[in-house]
């Protein structure tokens, strides 16, 4: 009976542990299921939040650069070469910023409205920066700003909204050559010989002067040129130089300064510019309102950890 009873004792104590046991692994494996599920959720969020980022770019990128911009098969120099890991400085400083206003109305009246393009510049630093904003833009994907960075051959998009900062950074394949051009520009001053100054002058001679007013706060001379295609006004000062010419170069693959950048107009900062084309009736007019020389804006690329796109994943 004794024996029994032992047996019975053993048995259930047994019985007992394997339950118990049993009953661990079951909450193991429970536990195992829901963080399965939570990653599921998760990766679905990540998927979504970055698919909304790739779209909110996309439309930045057509809203500036128009709507062909990168399109395949369309034949088109994109200079920006996108997915790829692009090299950046660990922060931009800025301590000029010029706002220009540029706006295109069609011979129907029809405008998108003016963009607003507040130029960020230093000029000890071989980068500058352009801040959108205007009609075009929609807002609601938030703020912008786009980063030329000649020393790195690299264009930087940050971008800010409720969901928080990102960024993205291309190749720029017109950088070298326009870092050569500025070089060459800087070492041509006060070098220029008389035979290309006398050039310069009678290039000159075919813009009327049409009077003076001030732009910004500055004292600016118009002068104005007209042939067959089109009728050019510009409006320019001596009082300063702030390298607007660099800024203008950086950002003329925008759709609204495509075509409209002058190559050469009379000495001086340009502050304004008005371009009618005699044949369409269009009439392009980019205007600074405002310089800020006392500016001193840092972006730390640390702030906009940079998301994939497209697949291509920068940890």
């Amino acid at each position: 009976m004794r024996e029994l009873i032992v047996f019975l004792i053993v048995t259930l104590t047994s019985l007992s542990f394997v339950s118990t046991a049993d009953g661990q692994i079951f909450n193991r494996l429970k536990d195992r299921a829901k963080k399965a599920a939570g990653d599921k959720v998760e990766e679905k969020l990540s998927n979504e939040v970055e698919k909304a980022a790739e779209r909110a770019v996309e439309k930045s990128w057509q809203s500036i650069f128009g709507e062909e911009f990168g399109s395949e098969g369309d034949g088109i120099n994109v200079s920006f070469a996108m997915n790829s890991n692009a090299v950046t400085e660990e922060a931009y400083r800025f301590d000029v910023i010029t706002t220009m206003e540029v706006e295109t109305v069609q011979k129907n009246g029809n405008s998108e409205g003016p963009m607003i393009m507040k130029m960020h510049f230093n000029d000890a630093e071989a980068y500058s920066g352009t801040k959108f904003s205007g009609e075009q833009i929609d807002e609601s994907e938030g703020e912008m700003f786009m980063i030329y960075d000649l020393k790195n051959e690299s264009m930087v998009m940050l971008m800010e909204n409720e969901d928080g900062k990102f960024s993205f950074a291309y190749d720029w394949r017109q950088a070298q050559m326009l870092a050569e051009d500025f070089d060459d520009m800087e070492s041509n001053e006060g070098t220029v010989s008389d035979e290309e100054e006398e050039q310069e002058m009678e290039e000159w001679e075919n813009f009327e002067e049409i009077g003076t007013k001030t732009i910004a706060g500055l004292d600016c001379r118009g002068y104005r040129s007209e042939n067959e295609e089109s009728v050019m006004e510009y409006w320019v000062t001596e009082d300063e130089d702030l390298g607007i010419y660099k800024m203008l170069r950086v950002n003329e693959q925008t759709k609204h300064l495509k075509g409209n950048v002058p190559e050469n107009y009379p000495a001086g900062m340009l502050m304004e510019m008005t371009q009618e084309d005699l044949g369409s009736g269009e009439k392009t007019t980019m205007r600074v309102t405002d310089i800020n020389k006392n500016a001193s804006v840092t972006y730390t690329m640390s702030d906009y950890p940079p998301m994939s796109i497209g697949g291509d994943s920068r940890d």
